[in-house]
């Protein structure tokens, strides 16, 4: 008899509906039996590998079978899992796994070999790669039962404008207010929720909070995950047809490639199964939502948030045509504050800092000591965002502090790149600012300052480049330029380099 906080775990569904659907790939399909028989046997042989309850392994996946498997393996050992872009360059890969003291890596790299040469301890691989295969897993593992908790405790890496990328831990529950915490669930379990045995379609990759733990909400239903990987438009069409998808959590350039497909080709594909379509990571634009209510339905949720605060916001479907621009109201149990750079409160409809005060605030990244006054006070952290509340209690965001980039759902950190970009030999100086690009909301673009007497072209910084960033980080513009405009402290004045670029445009982000 399974207990009240094991239902709506995989164990659950693969006690009462082991032959339900759980995730479904091309013409593969994975039952909730098989899938918790896998993980047991994956469990009982990472068990026998040393893998302990509190240690924490590196997870490097496209969306795969094999994702989710050995995910709920490290759950039911009560293994923590440290979230690695597979986009990310080995020595990027490697610091992250190191800094966040993980016994490990699994990963599905096609070529995993060069990982063999960084001795990173437990090396998980699937196919033929070295390291412990995980065919060799499930062939050696034994169906021990055992069971674990239905939300994944992952390690997410962020980097600030300054320094290394850093891991924001899964919550410390020491002085957590439960009551709030549990309304505050309970109202992002409300928004956009997948129903009882829902059919929900994955395309964000699962090194992204909202990526796995879409997949967690859906099989908390008992529902089916269909995968989506690598992003095709006209594909994610077909999947919402074939497999009558009725949620679905994406990113605005995805649906923006569905926009630009041509109508007669939208038109094959019947969309009407689609309960929920959450979009968030970016902004949405306005002529986006109202083609989306059109194609879709009034279907359209939208979210806003961060790494460090959890969910801020939502916008329902009722408001997306009649609240443009906002990024909806607060979830329950969140506050927001409206910042000077004193801490002041501004008023109503006044733009400032977005300060926002949730259960699952960041008290401190991982290793790191705790988060000073000048970002987190009285519970409120300072998100570098810009914008205001209306009189009805809605936030819209204008502009952003931090330099952070987001390209197509995905956060680039200029500090990351000028770093790299100035240690070129003919490179004097470097800043990289976001500037408007129509399908992925951003790009960056790069203004480079040459040491006298020197000279570099875009090709050659972009192959200096090579091995030291991940593609999808690289500017795809670069102007170069005399000089960088500075403060009388000599900061650079990014606002300066970004004005040109953003005029005309609603907002700055």
């Amino acid at each position: 008899m399974l207990t009240e906080a094991e239902q709506g775990t995989p164990e659950f569904w693969a006690d009462t509906r082991p032959d339900a659907p759980a995730v479904i790939k091309g013409d593969e399909v994975m039952t909730y039996g098989e899938w918790n028989d896998r993980a047991n046997r994956v469990a009982d042989a990472l068990a026998a590998l040393g893998l302990e309850e509190g240690d924490r392994l590196g997870m490097r996946f496209r969306l795969s079978f094999e994702w989710f498997v050995i995910q709920r393996a490290l759950q039911k050992l009560g293994v923590g899992q440290v979230a690695v872009n597979w986009r990310l360059t080995a020595d990027e890969a490697e610091y992250i796994v190191r800094d966040s003291g993980a016994k490990g890596l699994a990963c599905d790299d096609v070529d995993a070999s060069p990982w063999t040469k960084h001795d990173l301890g437990v090396l998980v691989t699937v196919g033929d790669n070295p390291g412990h295969r995980y065919e060799d897993l499930l062939a050696s593992g034994k169906p021990i039962a055992r069971f674990g908790a239905q939300r994944p405790s992952i390690v997410l890496y962020t980097s600030g404008t300054t320094g290394a990328p850093k891991g924001v831990p899964p919550l410390d529950f020491a002085g957590v207010d439960f009551e709030r915490l549990a309304r505050y669930g309970a109202s992002l379990a409300r928004a956009g929720a997948p129903p009882h045995d829902a059919r929900v379609l994955m395309s964000l990759p699962v090194h992204h909070g909202a990526g796995a733990f879409a997949a967690t909400a859906a099989c908390a239903m008992g529902g089916t995950a269909v995968l989506l990987d690598p992003y095709d438009p006209e594909e994610a069409l077909r999947l919402i047809d074939e497999h009558k998808i009725q949620t679905w959590v994406g990113v605005p350039t995805m649906l923006l490639r569905i926009q630009a497909l041509p109508e007669d080709v939208v038109d094959r594909y019947d969309l009407s199964s689609m309960q929920a379509l959450t979009v968030g990571a970016a902004p949405v634009p306005q002529s986006l939502k109202q083609w989306i209510v059109e194609h879709f339905g009034n279907v359209l949720w939208e979210g806003y948030g961060t790494s460090e605060s959890g969910m801020i916001t939502y916008m329902a479907p009722e408001h997306q045509l009649t609240k443009p621009g906002s990024s909806g109201i607060p979830y329950d149990g969140v506050e927001i504050a409206i910042v000077d750079d004193e801490w002041n409160r501004l008023p109503t409809g006044e733009d400032g800092e977005i300060a926002v005060n949730t259960p699952v605030v960041l008290r401190g990244y991982l290793g790191r000591e705790p988060l000073g006054d000048d970002v987190l006070r009285d519970g409120f952290y300072r998100t570098g965002d810009v914008g205001h509340v209306d009189e009805d209690g809605f936030l819209f965001i204008t502009d952003r502090i931090k330099d952070m980039i987001v390209a197509g759902g995905v956060n680039i950190y200029p500090a990351e790149i000028e770093k790299a970009l100035v240690e070129h030999p003919d490179v004097e100086d470097a800043a990289v600012i976001g500037i408007p690009e129509p399908d992925f909301g951003e790009q960056a673009l790069a203004f480079i300052v040459t040491r006298p007497g020197h000279s570099v072209t875009a090709p050659q910084l972009l192959e200096f480049l090579d091995g030291r960033l991940a593609t999808y980080k690289k500017p795809r513009q670069f102007e170069f330029v005399d000089a960088l405009p500075v403060s009388p402290m000599g900061k650079v004045l990014k606002t300066e380099l970004r004005a040109p670029y953003w005029k005309g445009h609603e907002r700055n982000v």
